[in-house]
């Protein structure tokens, strides 16, 4: 019985030792120790921070000056007719066999014709038959 109850304080203490500590706990924010009001004060500051930086953002002119942003002088407008824009899958279409006909062709592919370095070729990924 003291074997056991030496071997839980063993492991016990194992543990216990890697548990963070609490300022990482803190800095994970998964311990907080500041109250509702100090949360508070710190996202009003993070709204003035950010505020100030989105008022402080460069014109279109002083990105243009500094060749960030271009414009294009002529632009070209046309008539387009309305077609479908949804293009075609056709490997929605493949059966299970077409499926293992295809891997099995690469397989052959980079087991017979693929050109691999010598010392590479064990990094050659094949496909389940």
């Amino acid at each position: 019985e003291n074997m056991v109850h030496y071997s839980i304080v063993i492991v016990f203490g194992r543990r216990l030792s890697q548990r963070p500590s609490l300022e990482e706990l803190e800095q994970r924010n998964i311990l907080r120790y500041r109250n509702e009001e100090e949360e508070h004060e710190e996202r009003l500051e993070i709204r003035r921070r950010l505020t100030r930086k989105l008022s402080l953002r460069p014109t279109v002119a002083e990105l243009q000056a500094r060749r960030i942003l271009r414009f294009n002088e002529y632009v070209e407008v046309t008539e387009a007719q309305d077609y479908d824009r949804r293009a075609d899958k056709p490997w929605t279409r493949l059966t299970p066999a077409d499926k293992a006909a295809i891997r099995k062709e690469l397989n052959e592919f980079k087991s017979r014709e693929m050109e691999v370095h010598e010392e590479s070729r064990h990094l050659t990924r094949f496909h389940r038959p």
